[in-house]
């Protein structure tokens, strides 16, 4: 008999994304610790062969939109056969699986809050907050990635504080190589962006939360407040989503087809990374983008819309310039700001590497997990170190 506790992870869909990244980071690092199973209302892609462990069962219960009870009696069935120890779901997509979830036998339930969406970027809907809190006689804890989150949860919805937890997001700052200030070659990008060319990139799913299309518009501005050095002037955007169409209808009307890039989903993320100048998110809601960390990592200066956590990474004058969300002016003059001034992005990319390497490691998010679980399951926590602040087959892939 396995005595390894079960923990069910319960989201949306398993797909590119940062959170989906922590989740399988979570899985990999800890599956000798405890058995793991993902259970997506919607499906999954072929993100889903990151987790290391083909054995791990990823079901995919193929939720229609709005209210769909038979995907919730679906749920209900596949948490009474699994029987976890702990189910964990992930973001307000997958906040209603909590009491179907208690309804099935889990004794213990997390529910992580990792950023807000675009019809809710502010978390201000009374609506939204009060499902939230509707929900809690059936979550034990509720985890933030962020400070934000964190005291949004407990100022705004009114969760009691003993029941809020801070876990920043952590990578393998090892696995990134930090870029170095002249881009003397780019063996991935130097068809796009060669020799001699300022490349301003940016990672993220093509969606309306992500605001891609405010950033094209502050790279027209750039290109046309710096004559002298436009034709030098490259933007890269790597992601897939719904926006795709859009963002390339606005690329060409604007006559920047040959300036703008969108790569798509890319697995070799740390090694497109380097062959950047800048790193810019533009997103309008966030919780602790990971992608923002993975950039610092890379020693990469950071342009970034000052919503949720991000303030909390970039720290303005020191690894990087926040502006205001949707302000295509304001992100144009912190991007001149970089593309004038070369020292200033090695500066503030050394900074960022140093940071991450101090307070976002993967171990120490890895760990906090961990303490987290085995508190909740009555268990004696390994002696790690502690966080910085803080049987069913397979479905076909959907």
């Amino acid at each position: 008999m396995n005595e390894k506790p079960l923990i069910a992870h319960v989201l949306y869909r398993l797909d590119t994304g940062g959170m989906e990244r922590v989740l399988v980071t979570v899985i990999n690092h800890t599956r000798s610790k405890y058995r793991h199973a993902v259970i997506c209302l919607d499906g999954f892609s072929a993100f889903r062969e990151k987790i290391a462990d083909p054995n791990v069962p990823c079901l995919a219960l193929q939720k229609k939109p709005g209210k769909d009870w038979s995907c919730y009696f679906r749920l209900w069935k596949a948490l009474r056969k699994l029987k976890p120890d702990l189910v964990h779901t992930y973001n307000f997509g997958a906040l209603d699986a909590a009491p179907v979830a208690r309804i099935a036998g889990a004794r213990r339930i997390v529910h992580g809050e990792r950023g807000r969406d675009a019809s809710d970027p502010r978390g201000e809907s009374r609506k939204y907050r009060y499902l939230r809190r509707w929900m809690t006689p059936f979550i034990d804890r509720y985890l933030a990635v962020s400070r934000d989150l964190h005291d949004w949860l407990i100022e705004n919805v009114g969760i009691d504080p003993a029941r809020v937890v801070w876990i920043p997001n952590g990578i393998d700052v090892d696995s990134f190589v930090v870029a170095p200030a002249k881009k003397l070659t780019r063996p991935l990008l130097e068809s796009f962006a060669p020799p001699g060319t300022i490349l301003i990139g940016t990672v993220g799913r093509l969606d309306p939360v992500k605001d891609q299309a405010g950033l094209v518009s502050a790279f027209n501005l750039l290109c046309e407040s710096l004559p002298d050095v436009r034709s030098r002037l490259r933007l890269v955007i790597v992601g897939e989503g719904p926006r795709r169409a859009m963002l390339e209808a606005q690329v060409a009307d604007l006559g920047l087809a040959t300036q703008v890039c969108l790569l798509g989903n890319r697995d070799d993320v740390p090694a497109l990374l380097p062959e950047f100048d800048i790193f810019v998110l533009s997103s309008i809601a966030e919780g602790m983008p990971g992608v923002v960390l993975e950039a610092m990592a890379a020693g990469l200066p950071v342009v970034a819309t000052e919503v949720g956590g991000v303030g909390e990474v970039v720290l303005p004058g020191v690894t990087g310039l926040l502006v205001p969300a949707g302000d295509p002016l304001a992100l144009t003059r912190a991007l001149a700001n970089y593309v004038s001034d070369e020292a200033l992005r090695v500066q503030h990319g050394d900074a960022g590497r140093k940071l991450v390497e101090t307070r976002f490691r993967v171990n120490d998010m890895v760990s906090a997990y961990a303490a987290l679980y085995d508190k909740l399951l009555g268990q004696r926590t390994a002696a790690t170190r502690p966080c910085a602040m803080s049987g069913l087959a397979e479905h076909k892939e959907q």
